[in-house]
């Protein structure tokens, strides 16, 4: 993990849409809930339609907690049945509420390959997952993913403002942000890390996604676009750690690598720990 100037590298990952499966389960409680406002005399894609404009629309703040979900979709039925001058029943609330938990309680899939390029990551950086949500829910996917052990460290936030969190990381660890990086599929939630280090764009979902979303200019740093987390390890991740042996490869990067050589708990090394 070690860089010039005792520093270390690290890659920050977003869990939902990048390293595992997210939007199709929130595409299917769509379309549950649709087909339930068929039956009660509403078009469904009206009803599609309304329930991504109060609940996306609503979302930075309405939060991020696990309720929030089940909510905008109570809200989005009596919203229709006001404009479909429909009578609201209470025998369908339970129906609703459940659709908007099923996606919080899926068993959490990985994207193809996510669990071995991380792995093999490990080696030469720090990882940190960086993901809003309810805490509780993201911790579950995360352990129940297998991904537990492979990250030292999981920020979870409620609020969008990841750029914010990788700065303070930054900070802390005394990470060199430009032989790290940040993975993410969204260039709203996660691009705006590319103020901070490194973007790499993976995207695997479109998940909260707006026409016109444009990544930070002139930061400085570099985005790489790549298709799958393999190409990602080969064309993002690869490239960076090449980088980083060229640096270090200068008179002060010789005497850091004697020096770790000479004693394997260099400084660098014993920056990594595993925190909640």
């Amino acid at each position: 993990m070690c860089c010039p100037d005792g520093k270390i590298a690290a890659l920050f990952v977003d869990i939902d849409g990048t390293a595992m499966i997210c939007q199709p389960y929130f595409d299917g409680a769509f379309e549950e809930f649709a087909t339930v406002m068929e039956l009660v005399g509403v078009p469904k894609e009206a009803s599609k339609k309304a329930l991504g404009d109060i609940y996306y629309g609503s979302m930075p703040h309405r939060g991020f907690e696990r309720e929030r979900f089940p909510e905008g979709i109570v809200e989005t039925y009596h919203h229709l049945c006001a404009e479909y001058k429909i009578q609201p029943r209470a025998d369908i609330l339970p129906v609703l509420e459940r659709i908007g938990n099923a996606p919080f309680f899926r068993s959490p899939e990985l994207f193809p390959n996510a669990l071995q390029v991380l792995t093999r990551a490990q080696h030469n950086f720090m990882l940190i997952a960086v993901t809003v949500g309810d805490r509780e829910v993201q911790k579950y996917k995360i352990r129940q993913g297998g991904l537990d052990a492979i990250f030292d460290e999981t920020i979870i936030t409620l609020r969008e403002g990841k750029a914010e969190l990788v700065a303070e990381a930054i900070e802390d660890y005394n990470i060199d942000p430009n032989f790290s990086a940040f993975i993410g599929n969204s260039i709203r939630s996660d691009g705006v890390c590319l103020s901070k280090t490194n973007f790499i764009y993976l995207p695997l979902e479109s998940s909260l996604s707006k026409n016109g979303d444009k990544l930070p200019e002139n930061t400085g740093f570099k985005t790489f676009s790549v298709s799958d987390w393999r190409d990602g390890e080969e064309r993002a991740i690869k490239r960076l750690l090449r980088r980083r042996k060229m640096a270090m490869g200068n008179d002060e990067g010789k005497s850091a690598i004697l020096q770790a050589q000479a004693a394997p708990t260099c400084t660098c090394q014993n920056k990594r720990r595993k925190r909640s």
